[in-house]
């Protein structure tokens, strides 16, 4: 449908009154149309201004835990969201966990009430520990034996160790290459007692302690409670372990 809006002086002339009214209503009609048009598009939600917040949200998360980056995902253009007329609200979603890809919520209350969800890739980078050099099975960890890299810790879903004190002293579960990252499951607490090795028990009872010889019916590490037999009565009694082939008990 086409309205002509501008006339030619000669032709305004030769309208009849009643076709020149016709016209002039017709241009205030088409006038008023695309200024509602404007005012529609202007009440929408900028999609930037979501992506934004949603990426000052997972930063915030971010700069309290460690360095890395953040990657807002695909917010659908065809999306028509009122504006909203106070700050977006941003909130992490029930049962979010820490993965690497995740979601964040954005909401708005007034006036048009609606909730998105948007997805974020978060890479976040921490110094862990890894192995320097080979280390058998059964090795202790040394200073000389680990070294540290920076991970996207994110993708680590085993664990890490981030500090020296966690593993030095440590023992390995199984062997590691060099470059392999260090996790929970690959050490352990050293073996301080192993099953059938002679110990020295230890006895206490407030200021009275007594020490005798026994052997382990058990292996453990430092903190385990095992059985150890005394070799002289040979009754068997549980204690801890408290060092290397040392076991206290209590009576």
């Amino acid at each position: 449908m086409h309205i002509r809006t501008r006339f030619t002086s000669a032709e305004i002339g030769s309208l009849r009154p009643w076709a020149i009214a016709r016209a002039t209503t017709a241009a205030c009609l088409l006038a008023g149309l695309l200024t509602a048009g404007q005012v529609v598009a202007g009440e929408r939600q900028p999609l930037e201004e979501i992506r934004e917040a949603v990426r000052a949200h997972a930063e915030a998360s971010l700069s309290a835990e460690g360095n890395g980056s953040v990657e807002v995902g695909r917010i659908d253009s065809r999306l028509r969201l009122a504006r909203c007329e106070e700050p977006l609200e941003t909130f992490d979603p029930p049962g979010r966990s820490g993965s690497q890809r995740s979601t964040v919520g954005v909401r708005c209350d007034f006036p048009s009430p609606w909730t998105l969800y948007v997805s974020v890739r978060v890479e976040m980078l921490k110094e862990v520990y890894a192995a320097a050099r080979t280390i058998p099975r059964g090795g202790r960890i040394g200073e000389e034996d680990i070294t540290r890299v920076e991970m996207d810790v994110n993708r680590m879903t085993r664990g890490y160790f981030t500090s020296p004190e966690q593993l030095l002293g440590m023992e390995s579960q199984r062997a590691l290459r060099e470059g392999d990252i260090i996790t929970a499951s690959r050490v352990g607490a050293p073996q301080l007692v192993e099953r059938g090795q002679t110990v020295l028990i230890t006895a206490e009872n407030g200021s009275t302690r007594i020490s005798m010889n026994g052997e382990a019916l058990q292996s453990g590490a430092l903190g385990d409670r095992i059985r150890v037999r005394n070799s002289s009565s040979e009754r068997v009694v549980e204690g801890e372990i408290v060092a290397d082939s040392r076991v206290r008990v209590s009576f």
